[in-house]
C-alpha cells in the first residue's frame, strides 16, 4: 500500500469530531492564504471552487457531503436548502460535465502554482478531506487528487514515484523498421535525473546507439505513464556503486562475465499520464 493510500485510509477512519477539527483548521489556513493572495471575496469564491470541485470528483453529491456543506449551499442560495435542492444546484453548476469540471481543475492548478509550498499542502489536504467526508474516498476521487497534485510535483519526482508503484516498466526501441520492447525494473535517481541501465552487450544497447529515440511505458492501477525522449548515455562513475548497493549479485555476475552496464537518461520529448477513460495529464 502506498503512502497516499495510507493517508486515504487514515482520513476515512477519523472520528467525526477529529475530522471536523482538522477540516476547520485546514479551511481557515487556506482561506487566510487565499485572502492574502487575492482579497476577501475572491478568496471565498476560490475556496468554494476547491471544495465543490472536490465534491464533484466522482460526479455525485452524497447526503453526507451535503450535510457537511449545507452552510455553503444555504449561503449560495440565500436561504435554507435541502438535499434535493442542493443536488439540483450541483447539477445546474455543471460540475458533472467534463468540460466545466476540467476548467475548474485548470483554474485550481493555476492558483496552486501561485502559493507557498505549505499552502499547496493545505489545499491538497483540504480537497482530500472533502472527498473523505462520506467516509470513503473512491478511485475516481483519488484520480482527481492525483490530477491536482501532478503539476505541483517536480516532473522527475512524479515519474520516479509512478515507476516505483509500477515496479516494472517497458522500454520501446526501434531495430531498423522493427519495433522492439523489453521489460525493465532497474532505475536510479541522481542529481534530479532518472537513469536506466542495460548491458552493453545486449541488442537494446546497440539499438539505442543506432537510434536513441525511445519510449517508456508503465502502468499503475487504471493509469498509464508514457515518457518518450532521446537516450543519452553517460559514463558517470557514481552510478555503478549505486547499482552495486541495490543489486550486488547482478554486478558480481557482470564482473565475472566481463560484461558492462551502460547508463542512460532520457532528454527532450514529453511525458503524460493517461487513464482508461483517455483523460490525459501532461507532465512536461
Amino acid at each position: 500500500m502506498t503512502s497516499f493510500d495510507d493517508l486515504c485510509s487514515y482520513l476515512e477512519g477519523l472520528d467525526k469530531q477529529t475530522f471536523a477539527a482538522v477540516m476547520n483548521k485546514k479551511s481557515a489556513d487556506v482561506l487566510n492564504a487565499l485572502t492574502a493572495l487575492s482579497g476577501g471575496t475572491s478568496a471565498i469564491n476560490t475556496y468554494l471552487h476547491f471544495i465543490l470541485a472536490s465534491v464533484a470528483a466522482d460526479g455525485v453529491l452524497t447526503e453526507e457531503e451535503f450535510l457537511m456543506l449545507k452552510p455553503m449551499f444555504d449561503t449560495m442560495a440565500d436561504g435554507d436548502v435541502g438535499y434535493e435542492k442542493a443536488k439540483e444546484m450541483f447539477n445546474q453548476m455543471g460540475l458533472s460535465e467534463p468540460e466545466v469540471y476540467q476548467e475548474i481543475v485548470d483554474t485550481m492548478v493555476d492558483i496552486i502554482g501561485m502559493v507557498s509550498e505549505e499552502t499547496k499542502d493545505d489545499i491538497v489536504m483540504l480537497c482530500l478531506m472533502t472527498c473523505a467526508m462520506d467516509g470513503h474516498i473512491s478511485e475516481k476521487e483519488k484520480d482527481w487528487i492525483k490530477q491536482l497534485v501532478a503539476p505541483i510535483v517536480p516532473p522527475m519526482e512524479f515519474i520516479d514515484a509512478f515507476l516505483n508503484e509500477a515496479k516494472t516498466f517497458v522500454l520501446a526501441t526501434a531495430d531498423g523498421d522493427q519495433p522492439r520492447m523489453r521489460v525493465l525494473g532497474l532505475k536510479l535517481k541522481l542529481d534530479g535525473k532518472l537513469y536506466f541501465a542495460v548491458g552493453t552487450f545486449k541488442d537494446v544497447y546497440k539499438q539505442l546507439q543506432a537510434n536513441p529515440r525511445c519510449e517508456i511505458l508503465a502502468s499503475s492501477g487504471m493509469e498509464f505513464l508514457r515518457w518518450d525522449g532521446k537516450a543519452v548515455f553517460t559514463d558517470d562513475a557514481r552510478l555503478l556503486p549505486i547499482v552495486e548497493n541495490m543489486m550486488p549479485d547482478l554486478v558480481k555476475m557482470y564482473n565475472q562475465m566481463g560484461w558492462k552496464l551502460g547508463f542512460f537518461t532520457l532528454e527532450g520529448g514529453s511525458a503524460e499520464v493517461v487513464n482508461v477513460n483517455n483523460t490525459k495529464k501532461k507532465i512536461f
